[in-house]
Formats: structure tokens, C-alpha cells, sequence
């Protein structure tokens, strides 16, 4: 017996399974998808879309760690600054979020997650950025609307 449990053991070791992928819910997982439409959106340089998507409400607060304090109405006061600064110069490839945890109270959800943002310059050489974001989101009259939520990209020190 012992020699059987020792042999099932080590066959184990030697031909490991895959891991089963963490599952959420089905209102988790509407929250992960609104997340990645978002950066997708973004992804697409077409600003309708990112407004339509992440539905940011007028009084939402975001605070990237490099700036000194939150900021309100990101979305809106930055979008198109951001794109025509950006745009000329670089081109997107690649938008991916993975989700650590979601949090769902009520009409409230919290979601952590990694984000990485890969783009090309004009001559051809890619960056991808890794950031670490936390994103509130509220549904109100149905919907979830982005209310805040805050960035910090990785290797940024924290004091």
C-alpha cells in the first residue's frame, strides 16, 4: 500500500496537471469584461467609444501614483489630450488585463488587477507597461459607471 501511494505521488510530480483557472462569477465576470472593453476602447484611439465604454461619472475621482493627488474626470478632462500626444507618436498593440479580485457589495465593485499596455513608436520599437490598478465601479439606474479608482505602474516605490 504504502509503495502504491509512493508511486502515485511521484507520477504526479513527474506529470503535473494544470492548474484550474480561478473561477468567477457570472457578475464577477461582467465586471472583468467591462474593465477589458474599457482598455480596449482605449486601445482603439476612438474617444466615443472610450466615453460609451467606461461610462466615467462626472464627480469620478482616479489617482495615478505620479500625480500629486486624485484627479477629477479623468476620462473626460485627459482623453483627448492624451490621444493627440500620444498618437502622433506611437501606435497601440496590445491591451491586456488580468484580474487578481473582485469584490462586489451590493451596487459597488471593487476590482484589482495587472494591466499591461504594449505599444510601437515610429521607428518600430515596443514598450509594454505594467501597471498595478484598482477600479470602483457603481451601477446606477442599471448601469455600471466607473466612479474612481487608482494606478500605480509597476516598479513605482510606495513609502
Amino acid at each position: 500500500m504504502r509503495t502504491a501511494f509512493c508511486l502515485v505521488v511521484t507520477l504526479c510530480f513527474l506529470f503535473p496537471q494544470p492548474v484550474p483557472a480561478q473561477h468567477w462569477t457570472a457578475e464577477e465576470q461582467e465586471i472583468i469584461d467591462l474593465n477589458q472593453s474599457c482598455w480596449d476602447a482605449w486601445a482603439s484611439e476612438d474617444l466615443d467609444a472610450v466615453r460609451r465604454t467606461c461610462n466615467e461619472h462626472p464627480d469620478a475621482r482616479t489617482w495615478p501614483t505620479s500625480e500629486a493627488a486624485p484627479a477629477i474626470g479623468w476620462f473626460e478632462k485627459n482623453a483627448e489630450r492624451w490621444g493627440a500626444a500620444f498618437h502622433p507618436r506611437d501606435k497601440w498593440l496590445y491591451f491586456e488585463i488580468r484580474p487578481l479580485s473582485v469584490r462586489i457589495f451590493n451596487d459597488t465593485a471593487l476590482i484589482h488587477f495587472w494591466a499591461s499596455d504594449t505599444h510601437e513608436d515610429a521607428q518600430g520599437e515596443t514598450t509594454t507597461h505594467t501597471w498595478k490598478i484598482l477600479n470602483i465601479w457603481q451601477r446606477i439606474d442599471g448601469r455600471w459607471t466607473f466612479i474612481g479608482g487608482m494606478a500605480m505602474q509597476k516598479g513605482d516605490r510606495v513609502w
